[in-house]
């Protein structure tokens, strides 16, 4: 169908590029710096419209351009963050992390935070509880002495302090950051890419509902290790009330301070619960907001690459007007990158911190498994929770490497289309483009102390080894006797890492 101004193919390529075909007899020079009209795109959604012979129907009907494209883009593009990451943040509000209100709402501008909240009053119970926790866990590592194995309940439960804090500053952010975000969705001038077949609330929940569950899996692992390793403990003691010796060798830096009930071990075993998700939902929180970020920046590139030859890297023809577009959609993504690493990178430097001193210390206690030393021989349960929590503790930490650093490797692709660029395309505004593109450093950091890029994880990796040979030093110069085990310490050292 052939309309007065053009063909329904000109129409398409008016959305994909943001471009009016230049009139046949139209100067470059012009063309280059001419927007598309009031009146063109009058014309043109006149004859879709009302079609060519139409004589019932006025043609002069005035759409503003602005208009069009907001009506084109959003309605095809309804991925805007904050409804597609709100169902998550209330489930984790049920486990006291981000306590903001107005999360039910699709619109942003509910979202406020307030001290005087049911959800603040929870949080605190929960970070006392963790707080309590880990000060036992510091006394009872005061009396004892200090050991790999018995550091590690201080640095989990310490963590999870520091985990609730820092979510709890964001929170007092969390309203106006989640605003920005979207000025930023609305101000996108580029189209949503046509290879995107799932939206991006479906892709945030499989990723959510895939870590979580092997959180979960994990968790009733070590809750069924804990118990083989109780039911070992009550046969070696002559005890027959399971629960209590499954309680007082899962958390002996409580009970060995204070007496036995079963409510503290309820008690404990929720603040435990607690404790654990928050550890989990700290990385998951990166994965969503660096793959969310990365989709914008993948939006952005796919509109530059849509003006590539077909069977050539070279560029077509743009008008300066439309790289002036594409440099501002890019600038505002640099901006709103620097504004999520204001508010993430503790975040982010606590994760890769908590994540690389938990795999060096699940590497010790494999070595101790092999080499036999300092611990009796475990059984088949406590072997299986192990080795599923190092290899899922491995894959979640190189997957928020991997998608932080997708970031950064977006930020990085519209430098090859400019390259290409054509002598007589080039102008003011593609330099700046391009000046931009390969001198501005765009990425998450851990508060500036590194850029998460993928060099980081070999960087990461040869730290891992670097600790795990001063770890395995450290713990050969204390005197254990392995031959003598008295029935204490055997169950005492069957405790199981959260």
């Amino acid at each position: 169908m052939k309309g007065r101004s053009g063909t329904v193919g000109d129409v398409t390529r008016t959305y994909r590029t943001g471009l009016i075909p230049n009139p046949s007899g139209m100067p470059i020079a012009a063309w280059k710096s001419s927007k598309p009209s009031t009146g063109q795109v009058a014309s043109i959604s006149a004859d879709i419209f009302f079609g060519r012979n139409d004589v019932s129907k006025s043609n002069s009907v005035a759409i503003d351009v602005s208009a069009v494209t907001t009506i084109n883009k959003f309605e095809d593009d309804r991925n805007h963050f904050h409804d597609a990451i709100r169902p998550i943040l209330l489930v984790a509000q049920c486990f006291a992390v981000l306590p903001v209100s107005g999360i039910r709402y699709s619109d942003p501008s509910h979202l406020t935070f307030t001290w005087k909240s049911p959800k603040i009053i929870y949080y605190v119970i929960s970070f006392c509880g963790a707080g309590v926790l880990m000060i036992c866990s510091l006394a009872r590592v005061w009396v004892t002495g200090i050991t790999a194995t018995k550091t590690t309940n201080v640095v989990f439960f310490g963590s999870a302090c520091i985990t609730m804090l820092l979510f709890l500053r964001l929170a007092t952010r969390w309203p106006k950051f989640i605003r920005d975000w979207e000025k930023v969705e609305g101000e996108m001038t580029s189209p949503p890419p046509a290879t995107s077949r799932m939206r991006l609330k479906n892709r945030l929940a499989l990723m959510t509902g895939i870590t979580m569950s092997l959180a979960v899996v994990e968790h009733l692992l070590s809750v069924y290790s804990g118990y083989a390793s109780a039911l070992e403990c009550a046969f070696l003691r002559g005890d027959t009330d399971i629960v209590s010796t499954y309680f007082q060798s899962q958390f002996p830096q409580v009970f060995h301070l204070t007496g036995y009930s079963l409510w503290k071990g309820m008690l404990v075993q929720c603040v435990n619960i607690l404790s654990t998700f928050s550890w989990n939902f700290m990385d998951l929180f990166l994965m969503l907001l660096s793959f969310a970020l990365t989709e914008r920046f993948r939006q952005m590139n796919e509109r530059l690459y849509s003006v590539r030859g077909k069977y050539c890297f070279v560029v077509k023809e743009m008008p300066d007007w439309w790289w002036l577009e594409a440099r501002e959609d890019y600038n505002r993504l640099a901006n709103l990158t620097r504004r999520v690493d204001q508010c993430v990178s503790d975040i982010v430097l606590l994760s890769f911190a908590n994540n690389l001193y938990f795999i060096c210390i699940q590497l010790l206690n494999s070595l101790k498994y092999i080499t036999l030393i300092a611990i009796p021989r475990r059984g088949i349960p406590q072997t299986i929770y192990t080795s599923f929590s190092f290899a899922f503790l491995i894959a979640r930490t190189v997957a928020v490497s991997l998608y932080a650093a997708a970031v950064n490797d977006q930020s990085l692709r519209p430098s090859p289309i400019l390259y290409s660029v054509s002598a007589t395309s080039y102008s003011t505004e593609v330099q700046r483009f391009l000046t931009q593109a390969t001198t501005d450093r765009i990425g998450l950091t851990g508060l500036n102390f590194f850029a998460v890029t993928r060099s980081l994880i070999l960087t990461v990796a040869g730290t891992i080894v670097t600790y795990e040979l001063v770890l395995v030093q450290f713990n050969g110069m204390q005197n254990v006797d392995a031959a003598v085990f008295n029935i204490t310490n055997a169950c005492e050292d069957f405790i199981s890492v959260p």
